[in-house]
C-alpha cells in the first residue's frame, strides 16, 4: 500500500490537519511522511532543542513536559491520536516531548515539511487552526490547575481521557460501560500532572469507584460505569462535596 492510500484510510484523518487541506497539499504530504513506532519513554524532541522531525500521532498518548532548573519538572499537557507533535520555525522548546505509551507515528522532516507550508498556503492555514486548539486546550488546562478542586480536577482528567479517545476513534461512543480505558500516566505522573498528592489522586479514585461511578483494573485502566455522574463531579457547583 503507498503512503497516499495509508493516509486516505488513516483512522484519524478527520481529526487531523490533513482533513482539511486539498488533494495536491495531501498528496505533497502523504509522499514526504513515513510511519515510525516509538516506545514508551522515548524522547521524541527535548526542551532547548529544535525539532528535526514533525509528526502527527495515528495512535498512543504524548506528554509535554517542562523541567525547571533545579531538576524538578511538571506535566504540562497531553497530546493525543490526530494532534500535531513539533514546533514549526521555532529554534528550540521550552518543553520535552515524551512518549507517555507506546505510539504510532506519521512522520516527515522538519525541514521539507516547511518548504510545503510556504508552497501551500493552506497547509499553513491548516497548522495555525491546530495551533489555536493547541492554545485553547493549553487554557482549559490552566483552568483546571487553577480553578478545580481535587475531586473537580480528577473527575475532568479520567472526563477527558475518554472524550480524546472517543474524539480520536480509539474507543466507541457507548462503550465507556463496557470496555476497559487505559491511563497513558501512572497514579505518579497524574499527580504531577493535576498538581495534588499522589494520597490525594489515589482517595478520589476510591471515592469515585465508592459511588458507583468507576470501576478500576489494576492501576492503568479504569471502566466508566455512569457517565452523567463524573461529568456532574467535573463541577463542584453540581454535586456537594
Amino acid at each position: 500500500m503507498t503512503e497516499r492510500n495509508k493516509c486516505q484510510q488513516c483512522a484519524v484523518r478527520s481529526q487531523s490537519l490533513c482533513n482539511t487541506i486539498g488533494s495536491e497539499a495531501a498528496g505533497d504530504l502523504a509522499r514526504i511522511v513515513h510511519r515510525l513506532r516509538v516506545p514508551e519513554g522515548r524522547i521524541i524532541y527535548g526542551d532547548h532543542e529544535r525539532s528535526k522531525t514533525y509528526s502527527i500521532i495515528v495512535s498512543g498518548v504524548v506528554k509535554l513536559v517542562n523541567t525547571r532548573p533545579d531538576g524538578r519538572h511538571q506535566i504540562a499537557g497531553l497530546q493525543f491520536p490526530g494532534d500535531f507533535v513539533g514546533r514549526p520555525y521555532a529554534a528550540t522548546s521550552n518543553l520535552t516531548a515524551e512518549a507517555a505509551t507506546d505510539l504510532e507515528l506519521c512522520s516527515f522532516s522538519g525541514r521539507v515539511f516547511e518548504d510545503l507550508l510556504a508552497k501551500h498556503a493552506e497547509l499553513e492555514r491548516a497548522l495555525l487552526q491546530r495551533i489555536l486548539l493547541d492554545l485553547d486546550a493549553a487554557r482549559e488546562w490552566m483552568f483546571l490547575l487553577g480553578s478545580k478542586s481535587a475531586e473537580e480536577k480528577v473527575s475532568t482528567f479520567l472526563s477527558m481521557i475518554h472524550d480524546k479517545m472517543v474524539l480520536s476513534g480509539s474507543l466507541e461512543v457507548g462503550a465507556q460501560g463496557q470496555s476497559m480505558i487505559p491511563l497513558p500516566l501512572s497514579r505518579t505522573e497524574i499527580s504531577e500532572c493535576l498538581s495534588l498528592r499522589l494520597e490525594t489522586v489515589s482517595r478520589q479514585f476510591s471515592q469515585l469507584k465508592s459511588r458507583g461511578i468507576i470501576e478500576t483494573s489494576g492501576r492503568r485502566q479504569f471502566r466508566i460505569i455512569d457517565m452523567a455522574a463524573l461529568r456532574a463531579y467535573s463541577d463542584a457547583q453540581s454535586v456537594s462535596a
